[in-house]
């Protein structure tokens, strides 16, 4: 079982890396990971090779975009102490004091932004941006009129017009991916033609088009990747859209590669783990996991992950031992698929009332999730209870789920209870008329599948107090049929075919000795040194 809420539940973890790169924090930003780029750039922000400037802009519009004005407006004119020429912090004092009311004040901080450097189109798009962020209906004719300037200034200098592309991109995003992802993809086109590298439209064409067309957003990222093989950005981004699209030994080892930046995050080892979970790396997941575990030992989302690794493996006292931390660890948000693999690991370690304890609580705070009726079934079945585990199975079949692997079960379930009452009673009767009920539902289903008409021979063996009987051996005989279809399946099926052989054989001592006598000898290829079935052959001679 490959599970995708992996991802989501383990974003919970506080962010805690020691970031190097304020860069790094930039391009998060760009790609909309506000909360991720906000830790990269104070991290950074006094080390050598920082630029002040940049970081305070951006970390000004994390603060904006969280509606902390006073504190946009310090971290934008701390970026004009830093540097007062780089005109990105003036566009962002312009535009707090556009949130605020004042488009007088906003205007002569655009003007004043933008007279940094008068060739710079990426000022003019930020001023149309700036709009865009405050209200972009009230201001839809100011945001024109700066990309219009923008585009007038880009040709009449001859830049990149990739600036003021990204932002008619990112007015389309929300309402029309495939005309955003065009904008996108002629922003990053125009960055090529100057040889530079636009991995923010790179980012945004893959998370914009993604839903669209799985295919080509990879490729985008493909191509990101290519470019700029040891970049954080498109190493992460990469990896995630793979594990989107079920790529997960992909993803994998993209996240592998991120993981030796030394600005990712703990929540991104978590990730990580759980992604070599789902590619089937259970022993990797596991050292990662506790890897993790040795700096956060209360960290239950990796406790959750070694559950599920432990429980692939089936190596059921560590998945116990993980589950009973899982369940102790203060602060847990316990989900249904805990309490199934729980359950399950204390099932096949003999504590099955503990087992059905769990289970039974699952099923009391998790009314809707109905899988969860399943598991407890099965603990109830194992647990020797086996008139509530089909008065459970049956609950959720009446519930209208069910896969035909389900009806089956509940067939098995009845059989199981049926042998489990004293003979010749009506109740022994009731409960094999009703398991055959769900048995022939699942024949509808599959009516090729021989495996299904052992259980019917089995069950009708059953409620005739285990005497062979015309039904029994129709079913065992179907079964056989099927079976030898394959040439392979004497060998796979060996087990039935000596159990089904040897029940007809005696079935048909009396009625048909011909097709005795063929049943018992094919008994006597899988068991060659019972003397009492040579016997009773020989009588039939």
């Amino acid at each position: 079982m490959k599970l995708k809420f992996l991802f989501s539940l383990m974003l919970g973890c506080a962010l805690s890396a020691a970031a190097q790169g304020y860069q790094d924090g930039v391009d998060n930003y760009n790609a909309g990971r506000y909360d991720v780029a906000k830790v990269i750039l104070e991290n950074n922000l006094n080390k050598p090779g920082t630029d002040k400037a940049v970081s305070y802009f951006y970390l000004g519009c994390v603060e904006f975009r969280e509606g902390n004005l006073a504190k946009a407006k310090q971290d934008y004119e701390a970026g004009i102490a830093a540097n007062p020429a780089y005109g990105f912090n003036y566009i962002g004092l312009g535009q707090v004091a556009l949130k605020e009311g004042d488009k007088g004040t906003a205007e002569k901080y655009f003007k004043q932004g933008m007279e940094c450097d008068k060739k710079n189109v990426d000022l003019t798009a930020e001023v149309g941006r700036a709009y865009f962020n405050v209200d972009p209906q009230k201001y839809a004719k100011d945001i024109e009129k700066y990309i219009d300037k923008a585009y007038k200034d880009a040709k009449k200098n001859k830049v990149s017009q990739a600036p003021y592309l990204l932002l008619q991109a990112d007015m389309q995003a929300n309402t029309d991916p495939g005309k955003a992802a065009s904008l996108y993809e002629a922003a990053i086109e125009s960055d090529k033609e100057k040889g530079e590298i636009n991995r923010e439209a790179y980012v945004k064409y893959a998370n914009t088009y993604f839903h669209v067309n799985p295919r080509f957003a990879i490729e985008k990222l493909e191509e990101l990747h290519k470019l700029e093989p040891n970049s954080g950005l498109a190493q992460r981004e990469l990896a995630e859209k793979y594990y989107d699209n079920s790529q997960f030994g992909s993803a994998a080892i993209l996240y592998g590669e991120y993981l030796q930046n030394p600005n990712h995050f703990q929540n991104d080892e978590q990730r990580y783990a759980g992604l070599l979970y789902s590619a089937g790396e259970y022993d990797k997941s596991l050292e990662w996991a506790n890897k993790v575990l040795a700096k956060d030992p209360g960290n239950f989302y990796m406790y959750r992950v070694i559950l599920l690794d432990q429980s692939a493996k089936e190596n059921w006292p560590a998945a116990e031992e993980a589950g009973r931390k899982l369940f102790n660890t203060p602060g847990v948000d316990l989900i249904a698929n805990d309490y199934i693999l729980y359950g399950k690991a204390l099932t096949n370690t003999g504590k099955g009332n503990e087992a059905v304890a769990v289970l039974e609580k699952a099923v009391e705070l998790n009314p809707d999730k109905p899988e969860l009726l399943t598991s407890l079934s099965d603990a109830y079945d194992k647990a020797g209870q086996s008139d509530k585990a089909v008065e459970t199975y049956k609950k959720y079949l009446d519930g209208g789920n069910g896969t035909t692997n389900d009806l089956l079960n509940m067939g098995r379930r009845y059989s199981t209870l049926a042998r489990s009452l004293d003979k010749g009673t009506p109740e022994r009767k009731a409960a094999t008329n009703e398991g055959i009920k769900y048995f022939n539902m699942t024949l509808e289903r599959v009516p090729d599948n021989g495996l299904v008409y052992w259980f019917v021979g089995q069950i009708y063996l059953t409620g005739n107090d285990d005497e062979p009987n015309a039904e029994m051996a129709a079913a065992f005989e179907k079964m056989i049929d099927l079976f030898n279809a394959d040439p392979a399946n004497r060998e796979k099926y060996a087990t039935y075919y000596r159990a089904a052989d040897y029940l007809l054989g005696i079935y048909f001592a009396d009625k048909d000795k011909a097709k005795a006598r063929k049943y018992l000898q094919d008994y006597l290829q899988f068991m060659p040194d019972d003397d009492q079935v040579r016997k009773l052959l020989d009588t039939l001679n």
